[in-house]
């Protein structure tokens, strides 16, 4: 088993992660990409920066957002 394959395998499924990336949050919402980076962009989204450039969203976050659409 190659070290990525045992990574996948720690990591929990996207509808159960606390927190997400920009485009695993498009996914998970069914929202294009742009349309996330644009919220977190102006605003409307609330995110997080991990190290020095990945921005993440709380998925709680990201469903309060969803729910003002």
């Amino acid at each position: 088993m190659t070290p990525q394959n045992k990574e996948r395998m720690l990591q929990a499924p996207l509808a159960d992660r606390l927190t997400l990336t920009i485009p695993e949050a498009a996914v998970l919402s069914g929202l294009p990409v742009k349309i996330v980076r644009a919220a977190v962009l102006n605003d409307d989204l609330q995110s997080f920066t991990v190290g020095s450039m990945t921005k993440r969203v709380k998925r709680t976050d990201l469903d309060d957002w969803i729910r003002t659409l």
